[in-house]
């Protein structure tokens, strides 16, 4: 009866208000592991802890050629990369970035009127600020790559339509940029009572690349996401261009394809070869029981006869 009641009890109760009770189990080992784990466990974690000291030393200077020797030894490089692990500190140290960069993003509308997305921190985030923005490191890391803008340029032109309830015509991505100082013009400035403004500096800017909304990849709303926003449903279902998922399935079947369009190939290729083999057995002349035709000699046509000569006379003239 005992045994039934502790049986429904909850284990949360069982275990915290049930008095503690001897085991007879003991652990064979001082260790929870085997011996071979844990030293594996011991010699990876040593390895990526040397790798990641290395790796984060500076490769310059003095420590160059350990730095290199190092990595190379041990297949930092191929680790590190294969991994996703690699860090570049060349923005903080020995040389900072010297140059502000921004990326306007730019949209057309159906009527050619041009919008700015704001989407870069151009005047919005001074520096320094306590808030950060990841929309802007974002910004900053499509400056100059067509696939990312092209990524990002669908999103927007899904996004205009979304709040304007209409597709627009096109997203543009310029790029503007300032030049930082030296510190030593900076503090010469300073001297002088002036001061250097980042907004107030000189700014180039060049146009890079133009996303069309009807053509890119998920440039448009799914029939589902309009329907959810209560947008009109697509004239026609084929104006939506979706994403054409490729997997490991896919690319076998396309093998799979491939080979049996070969073989096809093949034995047509097969097949025409016999029957031009057929054709050629056919043409060929049936050979005598005697042997094998051969071609009579061409007779000599018979030498002409010499004409007389009318100077040679015969006596009986």
């Amino acid at each position: 009866m005992a045994q039934a009641e502790t049986s429904k009890r909850d284990l949360r109760e069982t275990l915290l208000l049930d008095a503690p009770v001897a085991a007879e189990r003991r652990p064979q080992s001082r260790w929870a592991y085997p011996l071979a784990g844990i030293l594996f466990v011991s010699l990876f974690v040593a390895y990526h802890a040397s790798v990641l000291l290395i790796w984060n030393t500076p490769h310059k200077g003095l420590t160059r050629d350990f730095h290199k020797t190092f990595l190379k030894t041990v297949k930092g490089y191929e680790y590190f990369r294969g991994t996703r692990n690699n860090q570049s500190w060349a923005m903080f140290a020995p040389n900072p970035t010297r140059t502000n960069a921004f990326v306007r993003v730019l949209v057309t509308d159906q009527n050619g009127e041009v919008w700015d997305f704001e989407q870069d921190i151009w005047e919005v985030n001074r520096y320094p600020y306590v808030w950060y923005d990841r929309g802007g490191k974002v910004n900053r890391r499509i400056d100059g790559k067509k696939t990312y803008q092209r990524i990002y340029g669908a999103w927007v032109c899904r996004e205009w339509e979304r709040r304007k309830g209409e597709s627009a015509k096109s997203v543009t991505f310029i790029k503007r940029w300032t030049h930082v100082p030296h510190p030593k013009v900076v503090l010469d400035k300073r001297k002088q009572g002036e001061r250097w403004n980042q907004w107030q500096a000189p700014m180039k800017q060049k146009e890079q690349e133009t996303v069309t909304c009807r053509t890119v990849t998920h440039g448009q709303l799914s029939p589902e996401l309009r329907e959810r926003y209560g947008l009109p449903p697509l004239e026609d279902e084929k104006l939506f261009r979706d994403v054409k998922h490729r997997t490991w399935w896919d690319k076998q079947e396309r093998e799979r394809l491939r080979a049996e369009k070969e073989a096809e190939r093949e034995e047509i290729r097969k097949q025409r070869e016999a029957a031009r083999a057929a054709r050629l057995r056919a043409s060929a002349p049936i050979p005598d029981a005697r042997g094998p035709v051969r071609e009579q000699p061409a007779e000599p046509e018979p030498e002409p006869e010499p004409e007389p000569d009318p100077d040679d006379e015969s006596p009986d003239q």
